[in-house]
């Protein structure tokens, strides 16, 4: 009995060990199945899309830049050609050293570019997967050879960047602008906005303040490649396209902007052609300038630090971004005034005695005028004129008449950087300068000078009111935005008022006859002489503490036009040019006749020699008259 009990037990206990061996393979069983089910129905779909991604890769197709065309529609001043990249993606390189540092210097050698900026710009990167620009610009020549032995060459691609060209060089450099990659800060700003880090982006002018409508949008190409990281296609999915930025029309005529450099010429200063009856920039030309296609380069760097440690300034838009006193053509300010206030009537006459004592100093005047009314001390600009105006009317109210005819302000332009001016007064300088204000400062505040400054364009935007008779429109370059899809119109600038005046329109009849008066019998009869049309202008000598005077001029042509949009105004300036008649004069007349007489500029000159003979002989049959011969 106890021999078959133990047998029983022995059965029962192998059983039980017969079923915990079979509950591990089954347990290693149910595990093998929890885990496929977690990697391919929980998992699954991250994996895929690892995977997914491990053979295809993107990359973006940048967008064609729109063109920028002169008021015809029909002149480029900015357009792009074709050009290729060529980039490298870091996680893509072979992870060996030594194949690494084999690519690199097989690069080196292909592109001409030293090993270790190649290296360099590899090592900047913080991301893997960002590509590495390695050079731009590159010849197809270089690009075919890749494509013939891209297994040499794992983890460098290459694609077709177009490369913008800008075919007037410097003519329009401060008008357009230049384009360069996008840096931090700017993607920083503009993450929202369709920006990448491959986005080229304008850094001045038009470039800069239209560049969201000049861009386009990016697409995206897909490239399918192998373990090897070699593609082996590539594809652009519907909708992924790139879309070309919109085409620029601007205000400005290069007919007339060749004619204000020629002008201008190697002078240092800045020319600005107008229409007051819209406010459209046809011409505006600041010298020195700079050539925006040296930027897009590969010594682009190099270039740009040379020309910003230029003492001429080539970056400055002397047109906007420029102060200097406005000298004489002040005047018109404090006349305006005058009559407005009705303090001094334009008949009142005061005498020049070749200046004016002012207790114990005397301000001098630049001739001996005797006996002086409003229209004499216009047209011949006779300081000690408006040194006893100025005394009269009071600093507080010459400020006040200057920033209503839009001194001292901004004028809102479309370009970067412009800058206001100053109209002072007995408060600014008491804030500012921690003093009191002395009649002397009226004196010179009187004729333009002391601590009054202006920009060209503000001086350009004066003439404007004067010409307009108390309106002025914001000035600007912009004239149409165009799609470059459909051709459509997809804006146009309107003109805009600046600032409206509600002076009598009697004053402005007699500032416009007074500036004609200036070309006609005063400052500029010699330097303003002009044969094609009636102008009226301004001279101005702006002193500057050591140097020679700023010369500046201003004009209306034709003054006395019945129809405004027949109208223009140009405003000069030449940087220490001595007398406004000397220089600036010269300058305006040149380029006015140019445009009335539709000429080129040698024609325009010679015809303004007629006009200077005929003055002459005018002069001398006047002189024989007097004495009776």
């Amino acid at each position: 009995m106890s021999t078959f009990q133990s047998s029983e037990t022995q059965t029962e206990e192998l059983k039980k060990r017969l079923f915990i061996f079979s509950l591990i393979p089954i347990f290693f069983f149910g595990l093998i199945i929890v885990t496929l089910f977690a990697l391919q129905i929980i998992k699954g779909p991250s994996y895929e899309r690892k995977a997914k991604t491990n053979r295809e890769q993107f990359a973006i197709l940048p967008a064609i830049r729109g063109i920028i065309f002169d008021r015809t529609g029909e002149i480029p001043l900015a357009y792009n050609r074709r050009s290729f990249e060529i980039y490298l993606v870091p996680q893509n390189l072979p992870r060996s050293q030594k194949q690494m540092k084999d690519i690199i210097r097989k690069l080196s050698v292909l592109l001409d570019i030293p090993e270790d900026e190649i290296t360099s710009k590899i090592n900047k990167k913080n991301r893997l997967n960002e590509s590495v620009i390695i050079k731009t610009d590159v010849p197809f020549k270089n690009v075919v050879y890749l494509a013939e032995h891209n297994k040499d060459y794992p983890g460098v691609y290459w694609k077709s960047k177009p490369k913008r060209v800008y075919p007037y060089r410097d003519l329009f450099s401060h008008i357009i602008g230049y384009v360069g990659m996008i840096n931090e800060k700017e993607l920083q700003e503009r993450l929202d906005k369709g920006y990448n880090l491959e986005s080229i982006v304008g850094k001045s002018g038009i470039e800069k303040v239209y560049d969201l409508q000049l861009k386009g949008k990016d697409g995206f190409i897909r490239r399918i490649v192998d373990a090897k990281n070699q593609i082996v296609a590539e594809v652009i999915d519907r909708g992924a396209e790139p879309i070309p930025g919109n085409n620029i029309i601007l205000t400005i005529d290069k007919r007339i902007q060749e004619i204000a450099a020629e002008a201008l010429g190697e002078r240092i200063g800045a020319v600005i052609v107008s229409k007051p009856s819209t406010g459209e920039i046809l011409a505006m030309v600041s010298h020195p300038g700079y050539d925006p296609n040296l930027f897009i380069s590969q010594n682009g760097a190099e270039a740009f630090k040379r020309l910003a440690l230029d003492k001429r300034k080539p970056f400055l838009n002397r047109a906007v971004q420029a102060l200097y006193p406005p000298g004489s053509i002040f005047k018109l300010v404090v006349a305006t005034a005058a009559l407005e206030t009705e303090k001094v009537p334009r008949s009142r006459e005061f005498v020049c005695g070749g200046g004016y004592r002012l207790g114990n100093r005397f301000f001098s005047c630049w001739s001996n005028h005797g006996i002086v009314d409003m229209y004499k001390g216009i047209a011949m600009s006779c300081d000690s004129y408006f040194y006893q105006v100025a005394l009269i009317l009071g600093p507080d109210i010459i400020a006040q008449y200057a920033r209503k005819m839009a001194l001292g302000r901004l004028t809102g332009i479309d370009l970067p950087g412009e800058v206001a001016g100053l109209i002072p007064d007995p408060e600014w300088k008491i804030k500012m300068k921690k003093d009191i204000w002395y009649e002397g400062d009226t004196l010179n505040m009187a004729i333009g000078q002391g601590y009054v400054l202006t920009t060209p364009l503000q001086i350009n935007t004066l003439t404007n009111l004067i010409a307009n008779k108390g309106v002025v429109y914001k000035p600007h370059i912009l004239k149409e935005i165009i799609s470059a899809e459909s051709g459509k119109l997809v804006y146009r600038k309107r003109p805009e008022i600046l600032v409206r005046t509600d002076f009598k329109a009697d004053t402005y009849d007699f500032i416009r006859n007074a500036m004609r008066g200036v070309v006609v019998e005063g400052t500029a009869k010699w330097g303003g002489a002009v044969l094609s049309v009636e102008m009226a202008g301004k001279t101005s000598s702006a002193e500057v503490l050591g140097r020679d005077t700023h010369s500046w001029f201003t004009a209306i042509a034709p003054y006395n036009a019945e129809n405004p949009d027949e109208m223009i105004t140009v405003t000069a300036i030449v940087e220490h040019g001595g007398a406004g008649s000397e220089s600036a004069a010269p300058i305006v007349s040149e380029i006015v006749e140019s445009i009335f007489g539709n000429c080129d500029l040698e024609t325009a000159r010679r015809n303004i020699w007629k006009k200077r003979a005929m003055i002459r002989a005018e002069k001398i049959a006047s002189e024989g008259e007097e004495d009776g011969t």
